[in-house]
């Protein structure tokens, strides 16, 4: 059987409505965070674009993307080439968003106005029926996303928004436990916590929970690591 990456095997889906450019960066990200391709690899843009049927012009620009991100590196004579820092492991950088999203959540509880709390009170309740129900696990997915996001923007620091978000290029966002009942209400317990201690103005709380949310999480992905061996 073909190596993942390696000729003959297609790592990218062909293109079809969004912007091409976003495409190609999340099929090469995908591909990067998944194994397909290794550190130290080259992204050869005909092969990318090839594979995707497009033309190399948004292949070029979601690999430039990817070099600012830290995922690849250009190298003389071999173009894109994945990024050592491709394989960080994820409990690293749980560890290191723990400690700026716990204070974010501190802040938060502070600053957020009760409009924004009351969107935050909305996703919520969308995860919650969604979660309940066993349903969507991607729109889930994107909603914890969103829930963490809305939390780091009320906290009114711009430099722990630009923190994160320099994380998130690493970040692998398939996670099994969305798809098993058990974890995905924990989460959700989780999740709401946080929401009402925001809401509550409680700052010292919302904090300590987010804090412990990022620590179960830290758990969760050294266990998968150490699985993989």
């Amino acid at each position: 059987m073909a190596e993942p990456g390696r000729e003959g095997d297609a790592l990218y889906d062909t293109a079809q409505v969004r912007s091409l450019r976003d495409l190609a960066y999340e099929a090469i990200r995908d591909a990067i965070l998944n194994g397909g391709l290794e550190p130290g690899e080259r992204v050869k843009e005909r092969d990318v674009a090839a594979q995707m049927n497009v033309s190399t012009t948004p292949v070029k620009e979601a690999l430039r993307r990817l070099e600012q991100e830290g995922l690849v590196v250009a190298q003389p004579r071999r173009g894109a080439v994945v990024s050592s820092l491709a394989r960080v492991p994820v409990h690293e950088i749980e560890e290191i968003r723990g400690l700026l999203e716990s204070m974010a959540a501190r802040l938060a509880a502070d600053r957020m106005s009760e409009a924004e709390i009351g969107r935050l009170r909305a996703l919520v309740a969308e995860m919650t029926e969604l979660t309940l129900e066993m349903r969507e696990p991607q729109t889930r997915l994107a909603d914890v996303s969103v829930f963490h996001q809305l939390i780091r923007e009320g906290s009114r620091n711009d430099f722990i928004v630009r923190f994160v978000d320099s994380l998130t290029p690493f970040e692998r966002v398939h996670r099994p436990e969305y798809l098993d009942p058990d974890e995905a209400r924990r989460i959700l317990g989780e999740h709401q916590g946080i929401c009402e201690a925001i809401a509550a103005h409680d700052g010292l709380k919302a904090e300590r929970l987010m804090a412990e949310h990022f620590r179960i999480n830290r758990e969760y992905w050294r266990e998968v690591e150490s699985a993989k061996g």
